[in-house]
């Protein structure tokens, strides 16, 4: 008799031990994707911060051209800035939507990571 719960106490620990070990992986891939999630998103700001500042340079090349009486250089600049803006703006939508899909992917990797602590 005692040799039978001895095995079923072993094999209770070892399907905790898998549990664990399940939780452990799920925690890890939700930790992964956190990770991946962050630098996407980081990428994706810079790229627009970047596009920000080339159309904020081009903004005031085109006002000191204006100032300095040079309207064909400052309208080739303002339409510069322009561009560079609707770069910065479609960037920035773009940034805004890879950070919601890291988030999601963060939220259903924590799921699964809670799942598996219960199992």
């Amino acid at each position: 008799m005692q040799f039978k719960q001895i095995l079923v106490a072993a094999a209770l620990a070892a399907t905790l031990g898998a549990c664990s070990d399940n939780a452990q992986q799920a925690a890890q891939a939700a930790a992964d994707k956190a990770k991946a999630a962050a630098e996407a998103t980081k990428q994706a700001a810079q790229q627009t911060a970047a596009q920000a500042q080339a159309a904020s340079a081009s903004a005031q090349q085109a006002a000191q051209q204006a100032k300095s009486g040079d309207m064909t250089g400052a309208a080739a600049s303002a339409q510069q800035a322009a561009t560079s803006g609707q770069a910065a703006a479609t960037s920035a939508e773009q940034t805004a939507a890879t950070a919601k899909q890291g988030a999601a992917d963060v939220k259903e990797a924590v799921q699964a990571a809670d799942a598996a602590k219960k199992e």
